[in-house]
């Protein structure tokens, strides 16, 4: 299976679950032709309440923002026929930009970035410029700002200082079984499964050793109480008191700590998931300038030094870390910048498929 298909097929699976999602992008205002407004699909905590104001006041135009899913559902959607209905789109991007640029020149699914519109790109620190998307001279992706994967756990049931939450092993062993659950996604659960079984690189993983980490997935599965199909759900069951421990992402960690739940992210020995996440301009996007605009204004030091707070993601901009007490750096976790939070950022597979066969394997076991 290409990454192609599988981004495709995975969309498919995601759209059949997702009941309401047509009617939801219905109902988004059609794009405003005197470039009054800018539609945007990327991770809705990216553009939540105070950040989207920060936005469009910088802006001075209306941000509508998509329902996002999933960076596969992102990606997705650029491929499909007749194109996305957004002027700009954002998503991890070592996961998006084989498809996003394609495999060769004039491949490309969007139209490039004229850098001399995006000034504040001079911010973007030196680990995020592995995010800039760059083909023949042109620009096609432009970093963000980083997420990570992680696990949630509350706090109430699993002291701070209890060695499982220094490790993945907090997912998989025995000590809180039955109060844990999983994301139920090939890709991230095999990776952290991968990397606390030894894995250096989870992501070049053999068949053989794709089936020793299913097999170990299998054996764990006992201690699962559920899986989850989105971050939502995985939320939803922290809150209720329904689990403990689940696999998480840093924007739900902090949405649950805003909400006063008393939760907290693990930091693994192994490495936390990381991602850069990647602005780019689609092809059909109907106001380009405002679509630069924005990339912009998300490096810019207000909206950059509100992002941390406001959605959990670390922004890409030198300027964020200005002024940053020791206890929100390591709240927040911009340790991953500086070297004292071990990440393995995340990679596609070699062999998708085979991916999806393991994980198959482990959950009709």
């Amino acid at each position: 299976m290409s990454k192609h298909d599988y981004l495709l097929s995975t969309r498919r699976q995601v759209l059949k679950g997702a009941a309401g999602l047509a009617v939801a992008g219905a109902a988004l205002p059609a794009f405003a032709q005197a470039g009054g407004q800018v539609e945007v699909l990327m991770n809705n905590a990216m553009v939540s309440p105070p950040l989207k104001a920060i936005l469009e006041k910088e802006l001075d135009l209306k941000i509508v923002d998509g329902p996002f899913m999933s960076g596969t559902d992102t990606v997705s959607r650029l491929t499909a026929p007749g194109g996305p209905r957004f002027d700009l789109m954002n998503s991890s991007f070592a996961f998006s930009q084989p498809v996003v640029m394609g495999m060769k020149a004039g491949a490309e699914r969007v139209q490039p970035i004229d850098p001399s519109l995006i000034p504040n790109m001079k911010y973007i620190n030196e680990v995020s410029k592995r995010g800039i998307g760059q083909r023949d001279g042109k620009t096609y992706m432009m970093p963000h700002s980083w997420g990570y994967d992680s696990i949630i756990y509350n706090r109430k049931a699993v002291p701070d200082d209890d060695p499982y939450t220094q490790s993945w092993s907090l997912l998989f062993e025995d000590k809180y079984a039955g109060r844990i659950a999983w994301w139920d996604v090939a890709h991230q659960m095999l990776m952290a499964a991968g990397l606390y079984l030894g894995h250096k690189e989870p992501e070049k993983m053999d068949r053989a050793q794709l089936t020793e980490v299913g097999t170990f997935l299998i054996k764990k599965k006992k201690n699962v109480r559920t899986m989850f199909g989105t971050f939502a759900q995985g939320s939803n069951l922290l809150s209720n008191g329904e689990i403990d421990v689940c696999y998480g992402i840093a924007p739900m960690r902090n949405d649950l700590q805003k909400r006063g739940f008393d939760v907290a992210g693990a930091w693994p020995k192994e490495g936390v998931l990381s991602l850069i996440n990647a602005s780019y301009i689609p092809k059909e996007s109907r106001n380009v300038k405002a679509a630069h605009a924005m990339i912009n204004a998300m490096l810019d030091k207000t909206y950059a030094q509100a992002l941390a707070s406001g959605s959990g993601y670390l922004s890409a901009s030198t300027t964020a870390m200005e002024n940053v007490s020791e206890a929100d750096k390591k709240r927040y976790g911009f340790g991953i910048f500086e070297g004292s939070i071990k990440h393995y950022e995340l990679k596609f597979p070699a062999d998708m498929n085979m991916w999806i066969e393991t994980w198959s394997r482990v959950k009709s076991s």
